[in-house]
C-alpha cells in the first residue's frame, strides 16, 4: 500500500489499470497544483503532470525499487516542470534570434535594394559619354578598355569619370562612395 492511498503498488506493478486510474485520481489535482508553482501556466502543468504519469505508466515494473512514490512523482514533476522551461527559453532564445536576424536581413535587403534604384536612376540623368563611361568603369574596365570599346582616348575616359563622379556626388552625396569605389 501507499501511503495516504488505498492502492497497491503491487497491482499498479502488474498493470492494473483500475489501480492506475485511482491512483491517477488521487494524485493529479496536487501534482497539477504542484506544476503551477513553477510554470504558472494551467494547461502546461497539465501536460507536465500528464506525461509524469505516462512515464509511471510504461516504466511500472520499476515502480517496486522506489521506496516513497508520493516523493518521487513530486520530484518527476518538478524535473519535467524544469525540462520544459530550458526547452521553452531555447525555443524562445531561437525565435527571438531568428526573428531579429531576419528582421536585420530584410532591412539590408531592402536598403540594397533601394539603394541601387537610386543609383541606377542617377546613373540615367548623366550625360550619355559619361553614363558609357561609368557604367564600363563601375563593371570594372580600366580606362585603356573602355577608351579601345568606345573609340575614344585614355584622357576623354579619365575626363568623363571626373564628370559622371562629380555630378553623382552632387546628386548622392556620401552614398557614391559607399558603392562606386572606382578608379
Amino acid at each position: 500500500m501507499i501511503e495516504g492511498t488505498s492502492l497497491n503498488i503491487n497491482s499498479l506493478i502488474g498493470g492494473d489499470e483500475k489501480a492506475f486510474q485511482a491512483f491517477f485520481v488521487d494524485y493529479y489535482p496536487v501534482l497539477v497544483s504542484f506544476a503551477m508553482k513553477y510554470l504558472e501556466n494551467q494547461e502546461t502543468a497539465e501536460d507536465v503532470v500528464q506525461d509524469v504519469f505516462v512515464k509511471i505508466w510504461e516504466t511500472r515494473e520499476k515502480l517496486g525499487g522506489i521506496d516513497n512514490l508520493p516523493a518521487y512523482l513530486y520530484q518527476m514533476v518538478r524535473f519535467k516542470s524544469f525540462n520544459y522551461l530550458r526547452t521553452e527559453k531555447i525555443r524562445q532564445d531561437a525565435t527571438k534570434f531568428f526573428t531579429e536576424e531576419l528582421e536585420v536581413t530584410e532591412i539590408n535587403e531592402y536598403i540594397r535594394n533601394e539603394t541601387f534604384r537610386i543609383i541606377m536612376h542617377a546613373l540615367e540623368d548623366l550625360p550619355l559619354g559619361s553614363r558609357n563611361v561609368f557604367s564600363r568603369a563601375i563593371q570594372g574596365y580600366s580606362a585603356k578598355e573602355i577608351a579601345d570599346e568606345l573609340g575614344i582616348a585614355v584622357e576623354t575616359v579619365k575626363k568623363q569619370k571626373q564628370v559622371a563622379r562629380r555630378i553623382l556626388k552632387e546628386k548622392l552625396g556620401n552614398l557614391l562612395s559607399l558603392f562606386f569605389l572606382v578608379g
